[in-house]
């Protein structure tokens, strides 16, 4: 809830504007539970908007279970996740309701017997949302934002060079950066990889292993400016709440034309 109606039009637009231009595909999926993105596509994956007498609705959807966003509700914004096809999640039960038989992960069912896993699947679905959402306002200035991780830094002796946005390479890595699904689940070494060198995926072991260390160092860069932290007992990076913000906000400038931006900052 906010304050009041003002506070929350002014957060709005840009909430709207990171829904629709930052959240691609992939984060959709996450945000609905496909912590892997392996195995079968879905049919469809939309991100839709409406703007409606109550206010304005946006949506995404994957195989007929959508996350929305409403701020149809004056200072309230709502985040809200309805589950039409219900055998996308699973519920930890007995096989057919047997209980002489050990419990594992099962496919929800319809009725009311999996309502409480329904409810708890619905809550962790708006918390992705919303924990994504959260980048996407941030109160300082885009120079305040960015300044630090562009400029260089010494970390227990070792220097390292600043981030050049508008350099191709480290626009790449932005980008992947502010992809949904790294900020909810975290990324290793062989994600960043893929996406920064697509070539190395059908290159021999030599060169694999030559463009891992390269990420690697790219990695420790981006630790060293405090935009991304290890994951405890895993060989998986998460980003930093300064990260998100870093990473979205360039993404969000980037992808507004001249004239929205003069226009802006009048």
């Amino acid at each position: 809830m906010f304050k009041s109606v003002e506070a929350l039009e002014e957060l709005f637009p840009s909430f709207v504007h990171h829904a629709m231009r930052v959240c691609d595909s992939s984060s959709v999926m996450k945000y609905l539970g496909r912590r892997n993105l392996a195995g079968a596509a879905p049919d469809e994956v939309i991100s839709d908007y409406r703007r409606r007498y109550e206010g304005i609705r946006v949506k995404h959807s994957v195989n007929y279970n959508s996350v929305k966003m409403y701020n149809k509700s004056g200072s309230l914004l709502r985040i809200e996740t309805t589950i039409n096809n219900t055998r996308d999640f699973k519920v930890f039960r007995s096989p057919n309701d047997d209980e002489g038989k050990p419990a594992s992960w099962q496919k929800m069912r319809k009725g009311v017997s999996d309502l409480h896993r329904r409810c708890e699947v619905s809550q962790q679905c708006n918390d992705r949302y919303g924990d994504a959402l959260a980048a996407a306002q941030v109160e300082e200035k885009l120079k305040e934002v960015v300044s630090s991780a562009c400029n260089k830094v010494v970390k227990e002796g070792k220097r390292y060079r600043g981030l050049n946005p508008w350099q191709q390479d480290d626009y790449q890595m932005l980008m992947f950066l502010s992809k949904g699904e790294n900020a909810i689940n975290g990324f290793r070494n062989h994600d960043l990889r893929k996406w920064l060198y697509r070539e190395s995926e059908q290159s021999g072991k030599d060169q694999q292993k030559k463009y891992s260390g390269r990420t690697t160092r790219r990695i420790k860069m981006l630790r060293a400016h405090g935009l991304i932290r290890k994951v405890p007992r895993a060989n998986r990076y998460v980003l930093t709440e300064k990260g998100q913000k870093f990473s979205c906000s360039l993404m969000t400038a980037s992808a507004l034309d001249i004239k929205a931006l003069t226009e802006m900052a009048a």
